[in-house]
């Protein structure tokens, strides 16, 4: 790992433009040799996980299938190799965005209405923040780049005690005040109120064992946790969706949807319906970009 690292350092930038071709944007975006690095090593990979060992290509299609049960063979299969693309893309992109300078962060990060949370921030309203495993949701990492919030961030350790140091690393590096998912609801709900906070969740995890709160998503009964919902209650902050698009290889775009502000008046698990309302738009729109190898409905009951 760390002659790994080390490499990657002695890289040096040398950017060129040019144009991409398989998403709609039409803008160019900047191409260092480290990018082209990376696009290469994530070419390798994906022919590694479709190819040789077919990572988990059982679950992926069941879960296409039962999502989209009109599609056809031929479709399922587009999405399925989209999808490997896609995910090879994402296992490279935490090492390539910390070995951006920052000013160079702005090339593969772009956040459509930010303007939404520095009103949020100027009315004194913490937020909490529900992301989600579509596109890459570690770049929502860059946000104290562009929002005056002091911004937290739930994260699963890793049993390797290197890697977990070499991860939290790279995951704070812009200024993002990690937690440890065991302490998430006690750190977040004891904060101090001295000056407004952002709390980003990834909602769209899979429920501990015995399931107890469900909506219907992506039509099926799916079970989910309901932390945020029990958050949003007690802090009775603003909360926010981040609606992710991936505009280019490497690229994505945040776009922040309001989806409360005053919770005392709304309907109990209006957080869950409403969060996996939207989520499911942002898959429909383009599905290969959620992370579909992961088992969601296991052990579900119909």
């Amino acid at each position: 790992m760390q002659a790994f690292t080390l490499f990657f350092k002695q890289v040096k930038i040398q950017s060129i433009e040019i144009p991409h071709s398989k998403y709609s944007e039409k803008s160019k975006v900047i191409k260092s040799l480290r990018v082209q690095f990376f696009e290469g090593l994530a070419n390798i990979i994906f022919i590694f996980l479709s190819k040789i060992i077919r990572y988990r290509k059982n679950v992926i299609h069941k879960n296409f299938k039962n999502s989209f049960p009109e599609i056809s063979e031929q479709k399922e299969a587009e999405l399925v190799n989209s999808y490997y693309r896609h995910l090879s893309d994402l296992i490279v992109e935490p090492f390539l965005i910390n070995n951006l300078k920052e000013k160079d962060i702005n090339n593969i990060v772009e956040y459509e209405n930010i303007h939404l949370l520095t009103k949020l921030h100027r009315s004194g309203k913490d937020v909490l923040l529900l992301a989600s495993h579509y596109g890459n949701w570690e770049y929502l990492l860059t946000l104290p780049l562009v929002t005056d919030y002091e911004v937290l961030a739930v994260y699963s350790q890793i049993s390797n005690s290197i890697i977990n140091r070499y991860m939290e690393s790279l995951r704070s590096r812009f200024g993002v005040r990690l937690v440890k998912k065991s302490d998430w609801y006690r750190t977040v709900l004891n904060e101090t109120r001295e000056r407004p906070k952002m709390y980003v969740m990834i909602a769209d995890q899979r429920p501990i064992f015995p399931f107890k709160n469900s909506v219907h998503f992506l039509e099926q009964k799916t079970y989910v946790q309901s932390g945020c919902e029990r958050i949003s209650e007690r802090l009775n902050c603003a909360v926010v969706y981040a609606d992710t698009q991936k505009v280019a290889r490497h690229k994505y775009r945040f776009k922040f949807l309001l989806m409360g502000e005053n919770n005392v008046k709304k309907q109990p698990g209006w957080v869950l319906e409403e969060y996996y309302h939207l989520l499911e738009k942002t898959i429909v729109r383009n599905p290969s970009d959620w992370l579909w190898s992961h088992d969601r409905w296991k052990n579900h009951k119909p």
